[in-house]
C-alpha cells in the first residue's frame, strides 16, 4: 500500500474535517482516472462510515467481519480497491469512481461496479457507494451525482442501476427513494457457526 495512505489516516486521527465553503464555486462530475485523487477520494469514503452503512456487500467482501463491525484493515482495502479502479482502462473499466468537486475541493464521490457477467436479460450497474462531504450535505450534490451516474449509464446503454445500504442506513433510503429507486428483494443472513 501507498505511505500516502497511511499519512492520510494518521492525518485523519486530528480530527473531524472541517466544513469549507463550497457553496459559491461550480460543481463538477466526472468519472475519475487520476491516481493522484486517491488519497482524497480514500479520506473521503473513510471520513463518513458508520456502522449503519454495512450491507450485504460489505460483509461479501474484505471490509467488513460481521454486522456492524468493519474490518481492521478497511483503509487498506479500500486504498485497494480505488487504486485499482483508477487504474483500469476508461474504456473497459468494470469498476469505477465518479468524483464531484466544488472548485478544487471533493464533495463527493460514488463507486459503481459494471455487470461483466452480461448473463441478465437487462444490462445494468450497481452503485456500490456514495459518499457526499458533511461540509457540502444539504446542497443536492448526493442528487446531482446520482443523476450524473444515471445519465452516464444510461449513454452507454445500461437499463437498470441495483444499490444496497444498511438495514439501518435509513437517510439513505430516504434519499434513494426519493432518487426514484424501490426496495425489489430483502436480503437475511444467518451465521452458520463452525
Amino acid at each position: 500500500m501507498d505511505s500516502n495512505f497511511i499519512n492520510l489516516f494518521e492525518w485523519r486521527n486530528i480530527g473531524p474535517m472541517q466544513p469549507n465553503n463550497t457553496t459559491d464555486k461550480a460543481l463538477t462530475i466526472a468519472w475519475c482516472h487520476d491516481s493522484a485523487q486517491a488519497p482524497a477520494i480514500l479520506a473521503l469514503f473513510m471520513g463518513q462510515l458508520s456502522a449503519h452503512y454495512i450491507s450485504h456487500g460489505e460483509l461479501q467482501s474484505p471490509r467488513a467481519m460481521a454486522p456492524g463491525q468493519w474490518s481492521p484493515d478497511l483503509a487498506g482495502h479500500m486504498a485497494c480497491e480505488i487504486e485499482a479502479a483508477l487504474a483500469a482502462s476508461p474504456d473497459s473499466a468494470s469498476q469505477r469512481i465518479a468524483t464531484a468537486h466544488q472548485g478544487d475541493a471533493l464533495v463527493g464521490v460514488a463507486f459503481v461496479s459494471l455487470d461483466e457477467a452480461r448473463r441478465a436479460p437487462t444490462s445494468f450497474a450497481t452503485l456500490d457507494d456514495l459518499v457526499v462531504s458533511p461540509a457540502a450535505r444539504g446542497q443536492g450534490l448526493g442528487k446531482a451525482l446520482f443523476d450524473w451516474v444515471c445519465t452516464q449509464l444510461q449513454a452507454e446503454g445500461v437499463q437498470r442501476l441495483f444499490l444496497e445500504s444498511g438495514i439501518g442506513n435509513h437517510g439513505a433510503h430516504r434519499l434513494f427513494e426519493r432518487l426514484g429507486c424501490q426496495p425489489v428483494s430483502v436480503t437475511m443472513m444467518k451465521e452458520l457457526g463452525v
